[in-house]
C-alpha cells in the first residue's frame, strides 16, 4: 500500500466531496426539471425501480439513463444519530473551533455529506458504528482541539482513535458503495462516488488505486485501504504487484507490502518508534514526526494561520 502524505489525502477528499455535490446538484436539476417530472410520473412501477436501485447497496446499477447522480442517494431518510454526531465531530467541530480562534465565521466543511453518506449506510445494514467508539472519536477531537496552536490553512488531523470505527457488514459478492461497507479482508471494486460496485477479495495482478471512496473519504477514514485492500500484495503505478519479502532490497515504503517500510533500504516490519525515540528510516508512529532524526510531537504551523483573516488583526488566543 503506497504511503499517502496529508496533501494526497486532502485532495481526495476534496475531490469526493465535490463528486458528491456536482453529483447532487445534477440529481436536483433532473427531479426540477419538467421532463425529467413527466418521466418520473409516468408509471408507478418505474419510480418504484429507480427507488430501489438508489436505495440499497446490494439492488441494480442505480438511476436509470444518463443521469449523473451520488452513489449515497440525496433522499434517503433522517440523519442517524451515531452518524451525525461522528460528522459533527470530524468536520463541523474543527471547523467552529477554526472560526473561533480566528475571529471569522466558520467555512466550508463536510459535515452534511458525511452525515448523509454515513446514515444511508447504517440504515441499508451496511455499516455499523459503536457507541463507545464514537464517544472515544469525539473526545480526541475534542481534545485534539484545545486552544488554537493546531489552526492552519490545512485540515485539522484525525487522531487514532477515530481511524477504523466504520465497520463493514457486506459479505463477498455483495454489491457495495464503498469499501467501508465490505467486512475487513474485502474491497469494494469498481465503486467510486457514483458508481456501487462489489465486495471482493484482494486481486494478485490488474488494476488498483483508480478511484476515490466516497465514504471513506467524508467519514475521514484515511487508513481503511489497511483492513480493504485491493492488491494482495501492494499497488504500484496503477497496479496489482508482489511484495518484496522481509529482508529484500526496496527502495520505497510501498514495495514492502502493508505493515512494513523500507529501512536502510531493506524491508522490515519493526514497529514504528513513539515520540521521543529515534526515526525509523523518517518514519514515527502515528501522531509524530521526524525531526532531526528523532519523533516528535507535531507543532504549531508557522507562517499564515487564518488564511481569511487580514493579518493585522491575528489570531484569537
Amino acid at each position: 500500500m503506497p504511503v499517502s502524505t496529508d496533501g494526497d489525502r486532502l485532495r481526495r477528499l476534496c475531490a469526493a466531496a465535490l463528486v458528491l455535490q456536482l453529483g447532487a446538484a445534477c440529481a436536483r436539476a433532473q427531479r426540477s426539471s419538467p421532463d425529467a417530472g413527466a418521466t418520473a410520473t409516468s408509471g408507478e412501477d418505474a419510480g418504484a425501480t429507480a427507488a430501489s436501485s438508489t436505495s440499497s447497496p446490494a439492488s441494480g446499477d442505480g438511476p436509470a439513463g444518463d443521469a449523473i447522480a451520488p452513489v449515497y442517494p440525496m433522499a434517503d431518510g433522517p440523519p442517524e444519530p451515531l452518524a451525525a454526531r461522528l460528522c459533527d465531530a470530524l468536520h463541523a467541530l474543527p471547523a467552529r473551533r477554526k472560526a473561533a480562534c480566528c475571529g471569522g465565521a466558520a467555512g466550508f466543511h463536510a459535515a452534511a455529506e458525511c452525515t448523509r453518506a454515513l446514515s444511508s449506510a447504517a440504515r441499508a445494514g451496511a455499516v455499523t458504528l459503536s457507541p463507545e467508539d464514537v464517544a472515544r472519536c469525539v473526545e480526541a477531537m475534542e481534545r485534539s482541539l484545545e486552544g488554537c496552536d493546531w489552526v492552519s490553512p490545512l485540515s485539522a488531523p484525525v487522531p487514532p482513535a477515530c481511524e477504523g470505527i466504520v465497520r463493514g457488514a457486506l459479505p463477498e459478492g455483495a454489491r457495495c458503495r464503498s469499501s467501508l461497507e465490505c467486512v475487513d479482508g474485502l474491497h469494494c471494486d469498481g465503486a467510486g462516488p457514483t458508481d456501487a460496485g462489489i465486495c471482493r477479495a484482494p486481486r494478485a495482478v490488474g488494476p488498483c488505486g483508480l478511484s476515490v471512496d466516497a465514504l471513506a473519504a467524508v467519514t475521514r477514514q484515511t487508513r481503511h485501504a489497511d483492513a480493504h485492500p485491493e492488491c494482495r500484495g501492494h499497488c504500484a503505478g496503477r497496479a496489482c504487484a508482489d511484495d518484496v519479502p522481509l529482508g529484500g532490497r526496496c527502495e520505497s515504503h510501498a514495495v514492502c507490502g502493508r505493515g512494513r517500510r523500507c529501512v536502510g533500504g531493506r524491508c522490515s516490519d519493526a514497529p514504528l518508534p513513539p515520540v521521543g525515540a529515534a526515526c525509523l528510516g523518517g518514519l514515527c508512529a502515528p501522531g509524530a514526526r521526524c525531526v532531526d532524526g528523532r519523533c516528535a510531537a507535531p507543532k504549531a504551523v508557522q507562517g499564515l494561520k487564518c488564511p481569511w483573516v487580514a493579518p493585522s488583526h491575528g489570531v484569537a488566543r
